[in-house]
């Protein structure tokens, strides 16, 4: 669920005042004027002025992809963001509540046609003033809940259905610009110059006390949207979940190394990570639980794993439902283009990622089917004239 980015995105608009919207931006301004003083003065009495991380500079002797890379060619880096994989339980949720939406309008839509058309309930007895009298109170629930549903509930549905699969961060070493893939509501796609990010790794810290987390890269922009203040933060949380500091600074490094010393400075990664919709991948990822400071439970808790199997499989179908509700997005043409992407090869992969997954997962749905209730499954082949 890109909740991460729906709070950055949501302090560089402009919101109608007072909204809740717009006193959290009030707010977000205030305590980065606060520490901005803070800064100013220590800066002052330390005679610095500087990034927490100067990005020539090298802050680990190992690097680490951290099975975040998507690809890697002499031209750019494409990897993947913290939150990718953090969805599936909202998608459950809305599910739940829109299965019950639908069913009930349904059934009150036709009781209400059998009324208005017959004078008589559904099931042909006379209509009496108990009866009418329960159908008015289920429609003065059922509006309600449809309303919100619709109007507040479906937005943030939208943090993991409905948008794009996949948030994606590309660091072009050609052009030496780091490109934001995101949909308009929490950004849309954005380019900052190398030279002007800033990695939120602070110097000098023993790995004893970094508990790890997730590298966080951002740049300073003015917008002139946020009425509260006209230099505002954009920033991405790239990569999976760090288990400790040194981690976080072995996958920095291997960025960094890329960007300034060039592809061959860094090896292969160890596994690129697949972009093809897997209900099994997906249960795989959800019981794993990557958490910051190293609370994996695909390592550290293999007996918890097991007695939540029932939990991780529900949760599992409901990650893979979130991937097909999505689409798999791809960079604008001009960055295509600078990037020295092939055309042809960028478009194919664009159809088979939105096309083939529907299919796969209709005919694998349709395979069970036809096991549990006997079937042929070449009947739908036999109906179309195929066989």
């Amino acid at each position: 669920m890109y909740y991460l980015e729906w709070t950055v995105a949501l302090n560089r608009m402009r919101h109608k005042p007072g909204s809740w919207q717009d006193k959290f931006q009030k707010n977000v301004a205030d305590k980065l004027a606060a520490n901005k003083k803070k800064s100013l003065a220590s800066r002052v009495s330390s005679g610095g002025d500087v990034k927490d991380v100067d990005i020539h500079e090298s802050r680990a002797e190992k690097v680490d992809d951290n099975y975040a890379i998507y690809c890697k060619t002499a031209s750019y880096l494409d990897i993947c963001t913290y939150n990718d994989d953090k969805r599936g339980l909202l998608t459950m949720v809305m599910g739940a509540l829109l299965y019950g939406l639908i069913p009930w309008w349904y059934g009150d839509i036709s009781q209400w046609h059998s009324i208005l058309t017959t004078g008589q309930a559904p099931n042909g007895d006379p209509l009496d003033v108990e009866y009418a009298f329960v159908m008015m109170i289920g429609l003065v629930i059922l509006l309600p809940l449809t309303f919100v549903f619709f109007r507040y509930l479906a937005k943030i549905w939208r943090l993991e259905a409905f948008t794009m699969r996949r948030l994606v961060v590309r660091f072009n070493r050609e052009t030496r610009q780091m490109y934001f893939l995101r949909p308009t509501f929490l950004g849309g796609v954005t380019a900052y110059n190398w030279d002007e990010i800033d990695a939120a790794l602070p110097k000098d810290m023993p790995n004893h006390e970094g508990v790890g987390g997730m590298l966080v890269i951002g740049a300073i922009t003015r917008d002139g949207v946020n009425p509260h203040s006209q230099i505002t933060a954009d920033g991405a949380f790239v990569g999976n979940a760090c288990r400790d500091y040194q981690h976080l600074l072995s996958f920095w490094e291997y960025i960094r190394r890329f960007m300034e010393d060039g592809p061959d400075a860094v090896p292969e990664p160890r596994r690129r990570r697949s972009k093809w919709p897997n209900p099994l991948a997906s249960m795989w990822t959800v019981s794993r639980l990557s958490l910051p400071g190293g609370f994996d439970l695909g390592r550290s808790f293999l007996w918890l794993r097991l007695v939540l199997t029932p939990v991780f499989v529900i949760w599992g179908l409901g990650h893979y439902a979130s991937l097909l509700l999505c689409y798999e997005p791809r960079f604008p043409k001009a960055i295509r283009v600078a990037s020295h992407e092939s055309e042809a090869r960028s478009l194919l992969a664009l159809l088979g990622y939105n096309l083939l997954p529907p299919l796969y997962t209709a005919a694998g749905l349709w395979l069970h089917y036809a096991w549990q209730h006997d079937l042929d499954w070449c009947l739908p082949l036999q109906q179309l004239g195929w066989l």
